[in-house]
């Protein structure tokens, strides 16, 4: 009886925090999806889907040297990003930009689409988030403020 008692125990404790987390995660985004018009969902959902394409085709022309590269876990994401560049061709580095370039675009299209309201509400959780008391807890320790205000980040190292 008592180990039936412990395996409850342990499950309920595993359901509130795990599914706590997915459910918070869950709710934040529907809480800024419920501020949107349909217009504008219809703007970002057609774009996700444009953009998945666009890496989808990315992806069919790495090379077995490229995807190596990804692969390698002994490096870190830097080095890989750098030596990924590295070998590059015109095409790639054309898809690329022009990728980076419709996302500039479709931020600008949905900043144009939000009132007032939505901009403030937007804005007021932005900065919800980067105030929170977690905010700047990275690997190598907590952010340091330059002696201006501003805050540093700590050298990455994988």
């Amino acid at each position: 009886m008592k180990f039936k008692t412990i395996i409850l125990q342990i499950s309920f404790m595993s359901l509130m925090l795990f599914g706590g987390a997915i459910f918070a995660q869950d709710s934040n985004y529907k809480l800024i999806t419920k501020e949107l018009t349909a217009a504008q969902k219809e703007l970002l959902q057609k774009e996700r889907e444009v953009m998945k394409a666009n890496r989808d085709a990315f992806k069919a022309t790495l090379t077995k040297e490229q995807l190596a590269i990804l692969k390698d876990k002994t490096i870190s994401k830097t080095e890989i990003r750098q030596r990924l560049l590295a070998t590059f061709t015109k095409t790639q580095k054309d898809l690329v930009r022009n990728q980076q370039l419709r996302l500039r675009q479709t931020r600008e299209r949905f900043r144009k689409t939000l009132t007032r309201d939505q901009r403030k509400t937007l804005q007021e959780r932005i900065d919800k988030i980067r105030n929170s008391k977690d905010r700047g807890e990275l690997k190598n320790g907590p952010r340091e403020n330059n002696t201006d205000g501003r805050k540093t980040r700590p050298t990455r190292g994988n």
